[in-house]
């Protein structure tokens, strides 16, 4: 009865990043959080970055929990999948899990495998080998 308690209640959203300590790095991936929020301003989400910045994702899912949320998605905001995709963010993922077992979380894959980022880079790309300005 637990899991059904878990999986129908509030939903919360940590788009997480590598981390820089270059505030304008930071810039996209609040972009992105600021869409989400405007999309859904009820709803509950949070950046988080693996370096170099806060929150850590610890941190993060701990203001989602303190805010309600009964499950958290993890959402790596990562091109490929290296090392931070395959070995320090699903520990990450376990620690938080460990530490709020009232709470479902999910780890999502690296956006960068998600066929429709793959197309649009593709697109972009296409793009940039146009010439520009010439008629």
């Amino acid at each position: 009865m637990q899991n059904d308690t878990k999986a129908a209640g509030i939903a919360g959203l940590i788009l997480l990043a590598h981390g820089s300590r270059d505030a304008l790095w930071r810039q996209p991936i609040e972009a992105v959080l600021g869409a989400v929020r405007q999309t859904r301003p009820h709803g509950l989400a949070a950046c988080a970055y693996l370096e170099a910045c806060a929150p850590d994702l610890p941190t993060a899912a701990r203001g989602l929990v303190e805010a309600g949320a009964t499950r958290i998605t993890v959402l790596p905001l990562f091109l490929g999948t290296g090392k931070h995709a395959r070995e320090d963010i699903p520990k990450l993922v376990q620690e938080i899990r460990h530490t709020h077992p009232q709470v479902a979380v999910e780890l999502e894959p690296a956006v960068g495998e998600h066929p429709r980022v793959t197309a649009l880079l593709a697109e972009l790309a296409l793009a940039a080998m146009e010439p520009s300005g010439s008629s």
